[in-house]
């Protein structure tokens, strides 16, 4: 019988090791001998000799626990896009309107230009560069506040504008007369003149132009009842 004298550190380091190594088919028994003086040996497999204290450790073949395998994240579902229906007239130009055969003679009708201001308001206009606008800035004092009666600024910025192709200058003259006759509908006493005066103007130079309407047909006279 082998003994080996060791501490007690190096003991539970070896107990440890042999633990952390591959368990054999057969259980493995240490013994933990120790002896009158105190002296600590461990033996493996042999019991103690007579007199000592004795106290045991069974290492056997733990069944050992297959990691886990960590699944990938399922991809988020890509959202459908969505379903957007045909753009449809409400309100708008007057869409009976359209060339009179007779008007192919006349000239084209004057250019014209969709204008977007600084803020998002578009509109039609008469030219490219029309005057720039007053856009306000915020005013702050001197202490970063935005407290009312500090003042007011702006930046001018000029409004973009792009030119109407010619196929379509038509049916932009329409939409135009058609607005014109909107605001003349809702003017106000103070801004009537100016309203009637600025729709006259666009039905003139329609009129003028190879995009004068035909000539609405006629109203007829409901049927009489039958006796």
């Amino acid at each position: 019988m082998t003994t080996l004298a060791l501490s007690g550190s190096f003991v539970i380091a070896c107990l440890l090791l042999q633990a952390a190594a591959p368990a054999a088919a057969q259980e493995t028994v240490f013994y933990k001998c120790t002896d009158a003086q105190g002296n600590v040996t461990v033996q493996n497999g042999t019991p103690c000799a007579a007199g000592m204290k004795q106290e045991i450790r069974r290492v056997g073949s733990a069944p050992t626990v297959p990691v886990p395998v960590r699944r990938a994240p399922e991809p988020e579902p890509v959202p459908a896009p969505p379903a957007y229906g045909e753009f449809v007239l409400v309100s708008g130009p007057n869409m009976a309107r359209k060339p009179a055969p007779e008007a192919a003679r006349l000239p084209p009708p004057p250019p014209l230009f969709q204008c977007a201001t600084w803020d998002g308001h578009t509109y039609y206009g008469d030219t490219a560069t029309p005057d720039p606008r007053c856009a306000p800035l915020q005013v702050v004092g001197i202490d970063g506040s935005a407290a009312m009666g500090m003042g007011q600024a702006c930046e001018m910025r000029q409004d973009s504008c792009t030119a109407i192709p010619e196929d379509q200058l038509c049916a932009a003259w329409y939409r135009r007369l058609d607005e014109a006759e909107f605001k003349l509908r809702y003017a106000t006493p103070a801004d009537q003149r100016a309203r009637e005066a600025e729709r006259a103007d666009i039905a003139a130079k329609i009129r003028a132009s190879r995009c004068s309407p035909e000539a609405p047909p006629p109203a007829t006279a409901p049927a009489a009842p039958v006796p």
